[in-house]
């Protein structure tokens, strides 16, 4: 048998990947390597290297004669990793105020509207989608890539634990409101109020995560 192609390799690591982060694949759930092999059509030897990367970015946990599984974090590490997630959005939204460029200024105000109608809908999936685009289009005009990337992969992991935060009553409209005044500082480029807002926002949304997580037993505190 030829070596699998290191393409096929960054495909399957890429499936599973938004499959454990969109919640497909739930935490704690075993990766079993011959079922892989046989859903992908390849040999155990790619599938080992997927999971052992994935093990590296702590998505999965290798264990000696148990194998691989879905990491399931406790309630402590995700209030940890939402601690630093506020600070890593208000200093993005502070620098993207400085150094956004006039196009993404743009669509990150089309973003916003686009939100505003959804919100006012009631439609939470369309929100969640919208809320995401406009957080990303802030991280990317901050211009910092390592920024970018760390807060991205914190609120790609808490993402599986989240499950639609804005079904809370009201929330929607609420965060529209919040973002209302983030989008504003951005666009007038006031640095010092882009990250005060958007601060204030995370930290709204935080403390409402927080209480989630605290009422999801399924999650374990394992420490």
């Amino acid at each position: 048998m030829q070596p699998e192609k290191p393409s096929r390799v960054s495909e399957m690591r890429q499936i599973l990947e938004q499959e454990i982060l969109d919640g497909a694949i739930r935490p704690g759930e075993r990766l079993d390597e011959r079922a892989l092999a046989d859903r992908f059509g390849v040999s155990r030897t790619p599938v080992r290297e997927v999971l052992s990367q994935l093990g590296s970015t702590g998505l999965v946990a290798i264990r000696p004669g148990a194998g691989a599984s879905v990491v399931r974090m406790s309630a402590k590490q995700l209030v940890n990793m939402m601690e630093v997630l506020i600070e890593l959005e208000a200093l993005a939204a502070g620098l993207a105020a400085r150094r956004m460029g006039m196009a993404e200024r743009g669509r990150l105000a089309a973003v916003h509207e686009e939100s505003r109608a959804a919100a006012q809908a009631g439609d939470i999936q369309d929100y969640d989608r919208l809320n995401r685009e406009l957080h990303e289009l802030i991280y990317a005009g901050s211009r910092n890539e390592h920024l970018e990337q760390q807060a991205k992969f914190i609120r790609g992991r808490m993402r599986i634990y989240r499950q639609y935060p804005f079904q809370h009553t009201a929330r929607p409209l609420k965060s529209y409101n919040e973002h209302d005044l983030v989008v504003k500082a951005v666009l007038e480029g006031d640095s010092d109020a882009a990250r005060t807002h958007m601060h204030g926002h995370m930290t709204v949304g935080g403390s409402i995560f927080v209480d989630m997580v605290v009422g999801m037993p399924a999650i374990g505190d394992t420490e």
